[in-house]
């Protein structure tokens, strides 16, 4: 240096300051020679940031055009988008002349320079664009570098309005790991420009419309620094002309259909089956077009809470029609109208539905046997046989006694009594079989009744944010290094080799020694200076653990941040997350002068320095995150390595109580290889802490919600040596919402359509054939909704047990109809009432459901054929012929015999017998009575028992659900 004259000393300085590389020169303008200048001058300095001070930013313009939409996903949260990127920035210094080296640019390999870590904030999956491997450099120095992405990105879609909905989606793009000091986002394009440009190359025109986009440039402040970022918002409108016509049009339709099925008469169409078909085509409908709906987890859409709507009110309509099918063919059964019922029906709300009460017309009703007048008084199920006729306000006139006129009336009220029956409100499913089978048979026979009574056989019937990219605060580590070392450095280049003696030279080496590496020393406070202490002593050594001693233990400070939860599998039992991960460790010796060489720390590729090979235990998939090549290192011999992980990880799920489950997932950081005696893990941020900063930055906000996060430091004992390790367990609640509204919901409605059928009358409505039905329309909605039950061969869930039981109940009930129809129904062939059956049913467990015994009323039986009488005291099945008339104290007086009287006495006989017959067909033996009456008192008694399992089950498994979703 005594040699350098002062003006050939600042002549270098100057130059030294001029850039990051100096001003190229061509030996000829042909690509060769401006290859062998850029390989000689630009290529080897990729190392670190293109700038000629520390101090000094490197300002990335950047420009984006959206190419496609490709999709979005509503159950994980994400949009699917194909961008064009454009980065733009300088390389201080460097140029070149376009005369002297012929071109103006030229391009070459993006890995042959220093290229920023631009990433995407909101990224979910990796990058499946195709790679383009070369950039453009000018002769100015300036870098353009353009390349296609497919960014799936989170985006909190809000579909509440769906399929009318617009959605704000962002894409926040800055450097991952260099802070606002090192690269600063520069915003190319205006907002304008971009939408326009976007809509003129849009390659997409699907479901999704792009109708605007804006640009707003942002800083990141964190604990460690902040970070630029150029944040784009695009904004999307959904084409709803899909879900109207294949959705809304056949909804409305279907609920128009349940609408008008009210105009239907209850007395000749089966109302609750044409409904109970309707609800079962509704539901497949919805389950065919589940896949058009979205899925999402937090909010339910406008067209979700439609469609329940629509099938409650089915549901509800159904009901309807079941209570008043009951009213309307049971009523015979019933007791007198309550009076404030009638009066609030029929006079008040008979008036609101323009439906005014009918006047009573004046006439009289004349019973014409005293009887019957008895009967009727005393509110019992007989057969009134009456008849109405106008004789105005004066009573008829009685005839004058006849015997033959007297014989007609007999006659025509038996006439009368048998017409009356068609009108008399008895099921009408049963009367062909039975009544025309009576009838005809009766027909031939007239002659021959009086004498003989017809048998048996003639009747026979047929459903980010603060990130923990926010590491602790960097404040140097207690760095020890050997103390004096570096004043012994400066004396050593002080001395001669000569002027040292032997045993200093010995303390010298030994000094050095003490330490992996030693202190840097700088030849000027430039990155090229320092790039080239680093790998002349730092880079050349990263095959090692960085200790001076074999003995020494390496300390990796961890910390996560929860970024994203992506999915949960409770097929495969995994757990796919996105997280960043902060590692920090020492390289021990390393250090340098701030002063001397410019700066406190230095972005270098990952790759140039020794990496430990943290491992979560758990990974069950390659990390399909974007690469992150930088990590900062600091004068003091701290390493700051934070990268992004996309972590398919293994979990043991317990879904007993799905969809109200919470997870407990856990992730084991620690190295795969070293032994707790190399490399020992220690946790940074604290459980509360970590748990505070992934909410602030969770990107996610789908079915999962993060309710905490607890960390364990730990040891893995093996047989070879133990391990060091760090565990997350990271819990997880599942938002029910989208599980209620398909599975549950619509199996409570179909479950109470069943308990209402019960309500149904045997005798007019196929009750079985309505269960049967409803079971139907229950197996297909499982069926069909089965892919959004878990599927695990470890614990059945809470839920699959509820349709189990659901169904189970179905089918019993469907067993029960079937049971209670035969008795009702068949009873007519039964034998008699077992005495110990009657005394159980009718006596005692009659008075359990609340159905007391009738009275039987009393009447005369006149037999008119002496052996009739004997057959029916004997209790055989026969045809009884009787007459219920009742006269009184005195018998009645055989007229003097006449031809003609005896001719219409026989046919008074023959129309009796017809008449008798078609009484004992509807009003049953009372045998038959008996049987039905019992099986009133099972179908009541089971009903009841229904609701009572029914009511324990769901009461205990609501129970169960709620209790481990408090927890």
């Amino acid at each position: 240096m005594t040699d350098v004259k002062p003006t050939e000393l600042i002549f270098i300085c100057f130059m030294l300051l001029q850039g990051f590389v100096a001003s190229l020169n061509c030996t000829s303008p042909t690509p060769e020679s401006l290859v062998d200048a850029l390989e000689k001058n630009v290529f080897p300095k990729k190392l670190v940031r293109p700038v000629k001070s520390f101090s000094s930013t490197v300002n990335i313009t950047i420009g984006i055009t959206v190419v496609g939409i490709i999709g979005v996903d509503e159950k994980s949260q994400t949009l699917t988008t194909l961008v064009w990127q454009v980065l733009e920035w300088n390389i201080e210094g460097l140029s070149w002349d376009e005369e002297e080296c012929g071109t103006t640019r030229v391009s070459v390999p993006r890995e042959q320079l220093w290229v920023p870590d631009i990433n995407i904030a909101e990224y979910m999956d990796e990058d499946k664009a195709p790679k383009t491997p070369y950039v453009y450099l000018y002769n100015t120095g300036h870098v353009f570098d353009d390349k296609p992405l497919r960014v799936v990105s989170s985006c909190r879609l809000v579909i509440y309005t769906f399929p009318f909905d617009i959605q704000n989606c962002s894409l926040t793009f800055g450097p991952y790991l260099h802070f606002a000091t090192d690269i600063r986002m520069i915003q190319g394009l205006t907002s304008e420009e971009i939408l326009n440009q976007s809509q003129d190359v849009l390659q997409t025109n699907g479901e999704w419309e792009l109708t605007g986009i804006s640009v707003a440039p942002s800083t990141l402040a964190l604990h460690e620094g902040s970070y630029s970022e150029i944040k784009y918002y695009i904004i999307l409108r959904r084409r709803p002309v899909l879900y109207v016509v294949n959705l809304l049009i056949p909804s409305c339709f279907l609920i128009t259909v349940d609408l008008f099925s009210f105009l239907l008469p209850l007395q000749t169409v089966d109302r609750s089956s044409f409904k109970m078909t309707l609800i079962l085509g509704y539901t497949v409908f919805l389950l065919i077009m589940n896949d058009l709906l979205p899925v999402t987890g937090e909010t339910t859409p406008l067209i979700n809470v439609f469609f329940s709507i629509s099938l409650a009110l089915m549901v509800g309509s159904l009901l309807e029609t079941v209570l008043i099918t009951n009213i309307q063919c049971g009523s015979s059964q019933y007791s007198a109208v309550p009076h404030w019922l009638s009066v609030l029906v029929l006079q008040y709300l008979a008036v609101v539905v323009f439906l005014p009460q009918k006047k009573k017309s004046n006439q009289t009703t004349v019973f014409l046997n005293p009887s019957l007048r008895a009967k009727n008084s005393s509110n019992t199920d007989i057969s009134e046989i009456h008849l109405q006729r106008v004789f105005g306000d004066t009573p008829p006139v009685k005839p004058p006694p006849d015997q033959a006129l007297d014989e007609l009336r007999k006659l025509s009220r038996d006439l009368l009594a048998i017409l009356s029956w068609p009108t008399h409100p008895v099921p009408s499913s049963q009367l062909p079989a039975h009544s025309v089978s009576a009838l005809a048979s009766s027909l031939p026979l007239f002659g021959s009744f009086a004498t003989r009574a017809p048998s048996s056989s003639d009747f026979s019937a047929s459903p980010s944010s603060q990130s923990s990219r926010s590491f602790p605060s960097l404040s140097p580590r207690a760095f020890t290094l050997v103390p004096g070392i570096n004043n012994t450095a400066n004396r050593i280049n002080s001395l001669k080799m000569t002027d040292i003696k032997a045993a200093e030279l010995i303390f010298i080496c030994f000094m050095l020694l003490q330490g992996f590496v030693a202190s840097l020393n700088c030849t000027s406070p430039t990155p090229e200076s320092l790039v080239d202490v680093l790998e002349k002593n730092v880079f050349p050594k990263k095959l090692v653990r960085p200790v001076k001693s074999f003995s020494s233990t390496v300390n990796i400070t961890i910390d996560i941040t929860v970024v994203g939860i992506i999915g949960v599998d409770e097929k495969s039992q995994t757990l796919t997350t996105l997280l960043w991960q902060v590692l920090e460790w020492n390289i021990e010796g390393l250090s340098w002068d701030e002063e001397e060489c410019g700066t406190t720390r230095v972005s270098v590729p990952r790759e140039q320095l020794w990496v430990p090979d943290i491992n979560i235990a758990e990974y069950m998939d390659e990390d399909k995150a974007p690469k992150t090549p930088y990590v900062y290192l600091y004068n003091t011999g701290h390493v700051f390595d934070d990268k992004p992980l996309r972590v398919v990880s293994s979990c043991r799920l317990v879904i007993y109580t799905f969809p109200f489950d919470i997870q407990n997932c856990s992730l084991t950081f620690g190295p795969y290889l070293h032994f707790a005696t190399d490399i020992r893990m220690i946790q940074g941020l604290t459980s509360e802490e970590i748990l505070n900063q992934s909410q602030d930055v969770l990107q996610t906000n789908g079915e999962w919600e993060l309710t905490g996060i607890s960390v364990a430091p730990s040891t893995l004992a093996l047989h070879e040596g133990s391990y060091s390790e760090i565990k997350y367990y990271i819990i997880l609640r599942r938002r029910p919402v989208l599980y209620v509204v398909n599975l549950l919901i619509p199996s409570c409605f179909l479950i109470t359509v069943d308990l209402f059928s019960f309500l149904l009358p045997l005798q007019t409505v196929d009750r079985s054939s309505f269960k049967m039905t409803l079971i139907l329309g229950y197996t297909v909605f499982l069926l069909i909704m089965n892919d959004l039950l878990p599927v695990t061969g470890e614990t059945t869930p809470l839920i699959n047990v509820f349709f189990s039981i659901s169904l189970a109940l179905m089918v019993g009930s469907l067993l029960e109809t079937v049971l209670i129809t035969n008795i009702q129904c068949g009873s007519s062939q039964y034998s008699a009432v077992p005495h110990w059956l009657s005394i159980l049913v009718l006596r005692y467990l009659a008075v359990v459901v609340f159905l007391p015994r009738k009275k039987k009323s009393s009447q005369h039986t006149v037999f008119l054929n002496p052996s009739l009488g004997a057959k029916n005291s004997s209790n055989t099945d026969i045809s009884a012929i009787h007459l219920q008339r009742v006269f009184g104290d005195t018998p009645p007086v055989k007229p003097p015999p006449e031809p003609a009287l005896d001719e219409l006495r026989k046919l008074s006989r023959d129309l009796l017998a017809i008449r008798l017959q078609v009484d004992k067909h509807f009003q049953g033996s009372e045998t038959s009575q008996e049987w039905q009456m019992i099986g009133i008192v099972i179908d009541r008694l089971l009903f009841g028992l229904y609701i009572v399992f029914i009511a324990v089950s769901f009461i205990t498994i609501i129970c169960l659900w709620s209790k481990h979703y408090a927890a």
